[in-house]
């Protein structure tokens, strides 16, 4: 059975306001520094992977980011250096909505252009900083980016970032991917690492949802987007916003080709002509020819199994929990 916190309790200098998130490895509180009285966020991981080593080796190496990391578009990890009873993170507590929340309130409507572009430069500006710190997101997604109540925006949620330099970790044994299929790079899905290039797409993937007013891949099921991420280049954005720029349509197809070499070279690049619309030369959009071998689709297919068994193994351990509350 996995503990749970209720509110008053104290986890040392911590006392626990009430849960705001739980999943397969943690469980998320809202909580006050006694010591100071700030509120704060803590990832604690739920009792059953305490003492795995792939989970404590993903602590650590959040904790390692949190440490090399200090941006103001990214939530920071609090008092790393001190002596806890127990492995868990304390980061930053940060009031407002998920970019999920915003575009879901706007739609049908989308966002402003102004807007729009406004919070893929702080995007970029801020993953451009973690990339030459060594760091690489690999899960960029509306649900991770977090818009202020003044507008500005902070990336939450590294757990599993990739540090350069670090081996591959592995959960309970199973692959190492990760990520969130509309928004993962083609590399990412043939079970590849995924690095610069790979948040380098999804920021590109998230500029043609807010464009458009939805991802570049639909499909019936996740198998069938999986498979379109990994065996075609997506539709060009002006086919569903023929009124952006040529100039901005140039920005956005070129951070999401299937080919990474064909993307941009770096965040930097990118932010960069965001900032100087007015001198990127508009370039017709080719796609590369559709792949359909073998290869793609067995690795697609690898990847959503290994996805499906992670599910069922979280929600077997939601079942399980339920139960026993039921029993006591």
């Amino acid at each position: 059975m996995t503990t749970t916190y209720t509110p008053g309790t104290k986890v040392d200098h911590y006392e626990i306001i009430c849960m705001i998130g739980h999943g397969g490895m943690n469980r998320v509180y809202l909580a006050r520094d006694v010591e100071n009285q700030q509120q704060v966020v803590l990832k604690i991981p739920n009792d059953d992977l305490i003492g795995n080593i792939a989970v404590f080796e993903r602590y650590q190496r959040e904790s390692e980011i949190g440490s090399r990391i200090n941006h103001p578009h990214v939530q920071h990890l609090l008092n790393v250096d001190e002596k806890r009873s127990d492995q868990y993170l304390v980061m930053e507590y940060i009031q407002g909505r998920t970019l999920r929340e915003v575009l879901e309130e706007h739609a049908p409507a989308l966002l402003p252009l102004d807007e729009v572009l406004r919070i893929t430069k702080q995007i970029c500006d801020a993953l451009a900083y973690c990339h030459e710190h060594g760091v690489f997101h690999r899960d960029i997604k509306p649900e991770n980016i977090m818009i202020l109540e003044n507008g500005d925006v902070k990336i939450i949620d590294f757990g599993v970032a990739l540090l350069e330099g670090a081996r591959r970790v592995t959960w309970r044994g199973l692959s190492g991917t990760v990520g969130t299929p509309d928004y993962m790079s083609p590399e990412q899905l043939r079970g590849e690492r995924g690095a610069a290039g790979s948040d380098i797409y999804a920021v590109g993937i998230m500029l043609y949802e807010m464009l458009c007013g939805h991802t570049p891949f639909e499909g019936e099921n996740v198998f069938a987007v999986m498979n379109m991420h990994v065996s075609q280049d997506p539709p060009s954005i002006l086919q569903c916003n023929p009124d952006i720029s040529s100039e901005l349509a140039t920005v956005v197809m070129h951070a999401i080709r299937r080919d990474p070499d064909k993307r941009y070279k770096s965040m930097r690049a990118m932010i960069h002509d965001l900032q100087n619309l007015e001198h990127v030369k508009p370039i017709h959009y080719h796609p590369d020819a559709p792949s359909s071998s073998l290869k793609s689709r067995q690795a697609v297919l690898a990847t959503l199994i290994i996805m499906v068994i992670i599910i069922g193994a979280f929600m077997l351990g939601l079942l399980a929990q339920s139960l026993h509350h039921v029993v006591h």
